[in-house]
């Protein structure tokens, strides 16, 4: 019942706040305008273009606007470790010390859209600074729906070696300090692109033959100005998304929904960090059974990258990181290989007391590993404040204290989404890595 409170108080209050707008006026896909009667100063004005058709669905007759990140809270309510649905407050009621949370279905957003023309739906939403992923759902006459779509008129990164595209479209929202206060956090213009084409940075997509016998995807992110021929090789990043439901293209997500293009083209270009190389694959291919993950690592991408790319093969000038369970996965190759990476991110989740089999940090034998290869390593420990597994985190800092292994602490204003990984990336990239 508490959901669907939730989501009908978003859908009503949707609907009555931009019931007039003209949305003839408007392209295909999403434009973000200055709006002096928008909470934050921008609004986003959403056209959706029904496809031809929908494989099992007949006539649409309605098409709803959603993310889970649209949704505000404030760090006054609630508790840390769960985000409260109760507790959400509608992208209208915008006020600074509010932030765009959510991550789970109880907190999603649904904005039903208005059918201007045959075809075409529009819909309205005013947004704070940042990048927003969004999707969209259709409805047929017999009530049959279809999710997860993304926007036709502004689609996701796709693999062109694979063919597969990542989930969900995004809009970027600037940063207007009068509206949205100057505090914490309040902006992230750091997650918009890059507009001097002198410091923006490619994204090539790779397809390889894993050790399956079947076909795997990487996305490398090689900055602005990158030279093969540099006669030091650029330090490279190791990147795991997390668990996403979708078995194939998970490799495309933190280039896409996670912004790090963006995110690393403007830091490069403000002079905040050196360039450095970032590659980012599938581990869901390997149902996240760890040894499968692990032989991948070394003896198929990292191989591959080093032959194909000019970046460090030596662990000083490797990182390893992930999410969720590419947290987890990043801590299993901190206690199997302490040494094989200089700096381990470990955001917002951690192998502790045990995961698919493989012993986590509570154990005796994996902590005499660890110690016997700890070696000065950097350790960064990362999650959103709602974050539902903060304390998984948190748990594995206390065995890392037990050892006295010192690690750096970052809790984030989010929940476990994108508007966490985000956050986190972007620190972690200017005052984590090789620093």
């Amino acid at each position: 019942m508490r959901r669907t409170l939730t989501i009908l108080t978003c859908l009503l209050m949707s609907i009555t706040l931009f019931a007039s707008v003209d949305y003839t006026a408007y392209s295909k896909g999403v434009t973000v305008t200055e709006d002096s009667s928008s909470p934050t100063g921008y609004t986003a004005t959403f056209i959706y273009d029904e496809l031809e058709s929908y494989p099992g669905l007949g006539d649409i007759v309605k098409v709803e606007l959603y993310s889970d990140c649209f949704m505000l809270f404030s760090l006054d309510e609630g508790v840390s470790g769960f985000v409260d649905p109760e507790l959400a407050h509608h992208p209208s009621e915008f006020r600074p010390s509010l932030y765009p949370a959510g991550g789970n279905g109880s907190t999603t957003c649904y904005t039903e859209m208005t059918e201007f023309e045959d075809g075409l739906w529009g819909a309205q939403i005013p947004l704070s600074s940042g990048a927003f992923v969004y999707n969209f759902r259709v409805t047929d006459s017999e009530g049959n729906q279809k999710a997860r779509l993304d926007d036709p008129s502004n689609p996701t990164l796709t693999n062109s070696a694979t063919g597969i595209h990542s989930l969900s479209s995004l809009v970027y929202v600037p940063y207007n300090p009068e509206t949205m206060g100057t505090g914490l956090f309040a902006d992230r213009s750091i997650e918009l692109p890059e507009e001097d084409p002198a410091f923006q940075g490619t994204v090539e997509t790779i397809g390889y033959i894993g050790d399956d016998g079947t076909l795997h995807g990487l996305a490398v992110y090689l900055p602005a100005g990158y030279d093969a021929g540099r006669e030091e090789p650029y330090k490279v990043l190791y990147l795991s998304h997390g668990s996403s439901g979708d078995v194939y293209g998970n490799e495309l997500r933190w280039m896409n929904e996670g912004a790090v293009k963006n995110i690393m083209d403007n830091l490069i270009a403000e002079e905040r960090i050196d360039p450095f190389v970032v590659v980012t694959m599938n581990n869901q291919q390997f149902k996240w059974i760890y040894p499968d993950i692990e032989t991948d690592q070394f003896d198929y991408i990292m191989p591959l990258i080093e032959s194909r790319y000019n970046v460090a093969a030596e662990p000083e000038g490797r990182a390893y990181a992930g999410l969720s369970a590419g947290g987890t996965t990043t801590s299993n190759m901190l206690l199997q290989h302490p040494s094989e990476f200089s700096y381990y991110g470990i955001w917002s989740s951690a192998n502790v007391e045990g995961h698919n089999g493989l012993d986590g940090i509570s154990s005796k034998g994996v902590q005499d590993k660890l110690t016997d290869g700890y070696k000065g390593q950097k350790i960064m420990l990362a999650a959103g404040y709602w974050d539902y597994l903060l304390e998984r985190v948190r748990d594995f800092g206390d065995y890392l204290d037990l050892l006295g292994i010192p690690y750096l602490n970052y809790v984030v204003p989010a929940a476990h989404d994108w508007e966490d990984w985000q956050l986190v990336y972007a620190y972690a990239a200017e005052n984590f890595f090789w620093r």
